[in-house]
Order: C-alpha cells, then structure tokens, then sequence
C-alpha cells in the first residue's frame, strides 16, 4: 500500500508537471549525528533518560533509510530517477544467467531485474562494523528499561513496529543478495521483535522464510527450528516445511527424523509430491514397502472421503508402483468427486498410453520369426492407446490451453490417421489447436 501511494504520488506530479525534490543525503552531517548519540549514550546522566535512547533508534532509522537513499523494492527506473535522481553510472551485468541493470551511486549500488528494483549493497556504511537495526534494537529495549512507569509505551510501541518493518525489508534484500547467513538473522530478528509485547504482531510466513534462509545457509538446527516454529502457528507453505525439515536432517546424517517429517507431512499434505516420491525413495532404500504409504493417505481420506487431492495422491503412488488398474480407479473416483479434475484425466490418459508404449517397445524386441506373438503384443498396444484417447481428449477439454494435452491427443490420433477418415480429421483438428498454441 506505502508503494503504492508513493507511485500514485509520483504519477500525479508528473501529470502536474511539477518539480520533485530528489533524495539528498548529508553523509557528513550523518556521521556526526552518529557520533553525538555515541557520546551522549556514554554520558552518565543522559544515558539514563529514555529519551535518550529512542532518539538513538529513530537516529538508527534514519541512518539505515539514508543509506538506500530511501529507496524500495519493486521500484521502476523511472520513479528511481524521479525521486533519488540519476545513477553515477549504469551498466547492465549478468548475475547467475539474469540480466541485471546495475545503477551506482556515491556509497550504494541499486540491482534492477526486468526494470523492477530487486535489491541493493550498501558500499560505504555510516557505521561501520554494525547494524543500525541491531543498535536500533538494543536502542528501544534500552528505553524500554528505563521507562517503567510506561509513559513511552506508545512510542516505543510505534518505533518497535518500524523497526520490525525495516528488518523484514533487509531479511529480503540479503536473501536476494543470496547472503544467507545475514538473512536468517534479519528474519530472526523480525520474528523476536513481533513477538515483543508491545508489537505481538508475528507474521507467520517469516519463520517458514528464516527456515529457508538458515537451510540454504547451511544451518540445518536453526532451520529446523524455524520451520518446526512455523508450522506450531499454522504454516508450512503447502507441506515444503515438512519436506525442507527432511532434507535437512538428511544433510545432518539424522534420516530416521526426516522420515518422520515426511510421514506427517503426507497425512497433513498428501498432495506434496516432493514429500510422497522422497518417502516412497526412503521406503526403497529401508528395503521396506512403499505401498505402506497408502496407510498415510488412507488415514486421512477417513475424515475426508472425498478430498480429490488425497485421491489423486493415492493414484499417483499407484502409478509409480505400476499398479495401473488401482491408479486408475482412484484417479477415476477423484474426477467423480470433481468433474473438471484435468490432472486426473490427464493421468489416466497417461497410465494408458504409457502401457501401449511398453507394449510396442515389447514387440520390437520379438524375433521376425514370430509373427502372431509381434502381432498380440501390438493389438493389445492398439487398445491400450485407443483407451487413453478419451480421457486425454476430457483432459484437453478442460483446460484447452494445456499444451501438452493437445499434443498427447494429436499424437494419439496421428497413430490411427490412416484407419478412417474420422480419425484423420480428428488428428487435423488437433494438430491444428497445437500449432495455434505454439504461436501464442
């Protein structure tokens, strides 16, 4: 909403035609702020006064805001050029394969991907060595001690819910900067000062957020913990908590406790194909059944039949124990229950046409000398992929733009073109939907 109305601001001054005072920094007047604060905070007296301290962390604020020059992610060159002025110099980079336009100023560089700001490096602190959120932080829970009687409260309160806001903003700007380490920590940061009782705001994606920082940080405690966290308040990201806490655990040598996270994980998000195929590996590798998965799914179709995600779950596992006939059923059931399922058309569209695939590779590997075998292994092909004509065909009808629907029907009927003239007209109508789409 803040970008928002800054952007609509911007816009109607264009409109206007009128002047826009540009970001301008006293970096030296800055720095001797900085340098009043640190010695009024070691002065006896003065360092016993609240207000000396709350001070000190709107200071913080203003250091931390100065050294981006005020600038936000998702900001468009134009509005950087409107409102912070035009960059000491520009050059487009490559970072990681991405096209990245880079615009440097006196003491920070600002990162934009397709003409959106992503995330900026503070070259040249004003504080060296520190964060000005850190000593914001310890700024107000300073002030906090000091005003007993809560006279401050409010104050306080507002400045703690800034300074959650602004580690938010930095937690993301290092995650970008891939600074993993960092990221966690502003994430952490976040959380602890949401959770104070002043704030007593937390917002629930930043611990599954902080787990994912501190993972790929290769921090594997911190991140369980974060994720264990985050699904205690009710957010696990559709499951990838659970998935992100096994592979974790694996990296630590500690398997049989991410087997554990992955068995909740499916009763609790049976559609999370990550957590299904890795436990239906984990059950292989033990030398245990995987079929014992169905337990999980079962378990959970108790108290909701007709959960088309548990159904098309099940039949997923199914088809990867090629038990085509059960997976067929329960995809079957599942469109029962939700008669647009294009997934479920589309699998079992799929089991069928990949039996008629297996079936004819068979059939290559038989002898010339044996022609009636050669010939039973390609009807039976015949059938196979005629079976997964309709379903494809419902599949494609669903969801008309789905590509890969709309080349498994016009392959299907390029097999039988030339058996009637229906066919082949049908194999015209297809193909011609598929280079339609290829041309969008």
């Amino acid at each position: 909403m803040k970008n928002m109305k800054r952007t609509l601001l911007i816009m109607l001054l264009a409109c206007c035609g009128s002047a826009v005072a540009q970001v301008s920094v006293n970096y030296g007047a800055l720095e001797k702020k900085v340098a009043k604060s640190d010695a009024t905070i070691a002065d006896p007296k003065k360092s016993l006064k609240d207000a000396t301290w709350l001070g000190r962390a709107e200071l913080m604020f203003e250091v931390f805001n100065s050294q981006i020059l005020n600038a936000y992610r998702g900001m468009t060159p134009e509005n950087f050029n409107i409102i912070i002025g035009k960059p000491k110099s520009q050059s487009n980079i490559d970072v990681e394969g991405v096209s990245t336009d880079r615009y440097t100023m006196d003491r920070v560089e600002f990162y934009f991907v397709e003409r959106s700001l992503e995330y900026w490096k503070v070259t040249q602190p004003v504080i060296k060595d520190a964060s000005p959120l850190d000593i914001a932080r310890q700024s107000l829970e300073k002030a906090i001690e000091l005003d007993a009687a809560g006279k401050k409260a409010k104050k306080i309160g507002d400045n703690l819910r800034t300074l959650k806001k602004l580690y938010l903003d930095e937690s993301l700007n290092y995650y970008s900067l891939k600074d993993y380490a960092n990221a966690y920590k502003s994430f952490k940061s976040c959380l602890e000062v949401g959770q104070m009782p002043q704030v007593n705001s937390v917002d629930t994606a930043v611990f599954y957020y902080a787990g994912l920082s501190a993972q790929l940080g290769g921090m594997y405690s911190e991140a369980i913990s974060m994720y264990k966290q985050g699904l205690a308040v009710g957010f696990s990201s559709e499951g990838s908590a659970y998935f992100n806490m096994y592979e974790a655990y694996k990296a630590m040598g500690q398997n049989d406790e991410g087997v554990k996270c992955l068995e909740e994980g499916l009763v609790n998000y049976p559609q999370n194909l990550n957590i299904l195929y890795s436990l239906i590996n984990c059950y292989l590798e033990k030398g245990e059944d995987p079929s014992k998965i169905i337990f999980y799914i079962d378990k959970a179709l108790v108290d909701a039949p007709d959960n088309v995600s548990l159904l098309f779950a099940k039949g997923t596992l199914y088809d990867k124990l090629e038990q085509y006939d059960e997976a067929v059923a329960v995809y079957t059931k599942a469109t029962e229950v939700k008669p647009d399922f294009f997934d479920a058309y589309y699998n079992i569209g799929a089991v069928y046409y990949n039996k008629g695939v297996k079936l004819v590779e068979q059939a290559n590997k038989v002898p010339a000398s044996k022609v009636k075998e050669y010939e039973e292994l390609v009807n039976q092909a015949t059938a196979e992929f005629k079976k997964s004509i309709p379903y494809m065909e419902k599949a494609a009808e669903v969801n008309p733009q789905s590509k890969e629907a709309i080349e498994a029907v016009a392959n299907l009927y390029f097999r039988f073109r030339n058996e009637s003239p229906e066919m082949l007209e049908k194999y015209n109508q297809f193909k011609a939907k598929l280079d339609e789409l290829r041309q969008q």
